[in-house]
């Protein structure tokens, strides 16, 4: 595992001792990804279903308890695990590439996330491609954002796994030049961030990414963009102008395709003053945060995050 700091430095740390079981979580978890993508040409529908279930098998700890809530008029969840400050929160936008995904299926990740920040975990189900097209998912989250600012004034964080990392970033970008609210921080899971998949390391990690390819993101742009520039910064964020954001925690495989997504967004908050926190991990897939269940580095990443979002909301 690499950290980068907001001021560029490394700071000591020492990655954890690989062990069998981190292998053999490993090779669980892109087994599950392969079963759920297939070869990237199965229904949608299919897909769908198939994600869902793929997260809803790893079930619940027994503390956890899920409410329904309307969160600025988009339906969401709220998950808490054991006994929770409600006085902050985490709004975490699930990942799917715009298209897959639900607030149900990620009732795991939230309680995850909940467990270690001591906070509830709020899962917006914001309208999916392609029957919602851009620029829905961005409006939906700003929704959302502002019933998080009205619930707990500055004491929330945004985050998100994969498209949710994505659309977490473009939503700061459009809160800050709409003048709306801004969270205490925000934290990027394995961000899609670049629709144009210009990054090396769609070609240089293609052999070990089992969830996406340049071919799968250039297919999401398809369904979600539909003819929109793919370089507009609310839908590539690595594109727009990311001076004046909250402090942000970017988290990201080193065996996967959007490496560079994760670097690029990191190098560009540090162009624009915005402090930001680049932590690679080895030995892991692709928003491995979804198998925290079984996989000892997705409870460490969790715990990761846990840490950082109680650091900003001091």
């Amino acid at each position: 595992m690499a950290l980068t700091g907001p001021d560029g430095t490394e700071p000591e740390w020492t990655e954890p001792v690989w062990t069998q079981a981190d292998a053999e979580a490993l090779q669980r978890a892109d087994g599950e990804l392969r079963e759920v993508f297939g070869d990237g040409r199965r229904p949608l529908e299919v897909m769908r279903q198939n994600l869902d279930d793929m997260m809803i098998g790893q079930g619940l700890p027994t503390d956890v308890t899920v409410t329904e809530v309307s969160a600025g008029g988009v339906p969401a969840l709220r998950v808490s695990a054991g006994v929770v400050d409600d006085s902050a929160a985490v709004v975490w936008l699930h990942g799917g590439g715009y298209v897959m995904g639900s607030a149900y299926g990620y009732r795991g990740v939230a309680a995850a996330i909940s467990a270690a920040s001591g906070h509830p975990v709020v899962v917006p189900d914001y309208r999916r491609a392609p029957e919602a097209p851009f620029p829905a998912a961005v409006e939906d989250a700003e929704a959302v954002m502002g019933w998080a600012a009205q619930n707990f004034g500055d004491r929330w964080v945004l985050a998100g796994d994969s498209a949710g990392g994505g659309l977490t970033m473009a939503s700061l970008i459009r809160a800050r030049e709409n003048g709306g609210p801004l969270p205490a921080g925000a934290v990027l899971m394995s961000p899609l961030a670049d629709f144009t998949a210009s990054g090396d390391s769609f070609d240089t990690q293609a052999g070990t990414d089992t969830a996406i390819s340049r071919r799968s993101v250039k297919s999401l742009a398809v369904a979600y963009l539909q003819g929109h520039d793919p370089r507009d910064p609310l839908a590539s964020p690595v594109f727009g102008d990311l001076a004046g954001l909250p402090a942000t925690l970017i988290l990201v495989s080193e065996r996967e395709v959007l490496l560079d997504d994760a670097k690029m967004l990191h190098d560009a908050l540090r162009r624009g003053g915005s402090p930001s926190t680049l932590s690679v991990y080895s030995w892991v897939c692709h928003a491995w945060t979804m198998f925290t269940a079984y996989m000892p580095r997705a409870q460490r990443a969790a715990a990761e995050i846990g840490d950082f979002v109680r650091g900003v909301l001091r």
